[in-house]
């Protein structure tokens, strides 16, 4: 075999390895090619969504916290609105059923006319009796009572009858109960027959009133004397 034989051969292989060698730089040049452009396809579309959320128009944000603002302002004001119409309605209720009690209690009607002397037949008293002039109405009436059955008056200013008595009082010469100043209370010679001696507070007057009590109907003024 002579030199150049060999020589030729050498060279040969010696070719073949450096192409393989540069073809499989460019395959691994390809290959980190490919990774690099994956990765980003990959990680960078999903880093624009991010910036894309993260970076949304200022405008857009004011606007759907106003949105929210509004609906919760909205919201409050409703709840208030039924609040008061409910303390409306419970109000109007309350005064009704304060009506209707005090229209359907007997104790919260006027016992005493706005004139108790309106009906009244008025005669002069005589000279010296002390009585400037005597009283008698014939539209009064019994004032009512809670007692029942065989009546006979107790004078115990704690009782039934004491309170029934003073409401008569008050009825025939139309001073009210809180401003009476009861001089006297007692027996006017039968068991149903009373006489008290009033006066004002401001002891403007001083009246001489006769009672009797009727049954089941309570105490009715008989007579009036106006003293001096």
């Amino acid at each position: 075999m002579s030199y150049n034989h060999v020589n030729s051969r050498y060279e040969k292989r010696d070719k073949r390895r450096k192409t393989n060698i540069v073809l499989n730089t460019l395959i691994g040049i390809v290959a980190v090619l490919i990774l690099v452009i994956g990765s980003q396809l990959i990680f960078g579309g999903s880093g624009a969504e991010k910036t894309a959320k993260y970076n949304e128009p200022p405008d857009i944000k004011l606007a759907n916290q106003e949105n929210s603002n509004e609906e919760a302002t909205a919201d409050k004001e409703k709840e208030q609105e039924k609040s008061e119409q409910s303390a409306d309605e419970k109000d109007k209720k309350t005064e009704d059923e304060e009506n209707a009690e005090e229209s359907s209690d007997p104790s919260a009607e006027e016992t005493t006319p706005e004139d108790p002397f309106e009906q009244a037949t008025i005669t002069q008293g005589e000279p010296g009796s002390g009585v400037v002039e005597t009283i008698e109405n014939p539209g009064w009436e019994p004032v009512g009572t809670s007692q029942s059955g065989p009546h006979s008056a107790n004078y115990d200013k704690d009782s039934q009858d004491w309170a029934e008595m003073t409401k008569a009082l008050s009825y025939a010469t139309g001073i009210p109960e809180s401003e009476m100043i009861i001089w006297f209370l007692g027996n006017n010679g039968g068991p149903n027959d009373a006489v008290g001696t009033i006066s004002p507070k401001d002891k403007s007057a001083k009246y001489k009133v006769y009672i009797t009590f009727v049954e089941n109907k309570g105490w009715k003024p008989t007579k009036i004397e106006k003293l001096n």
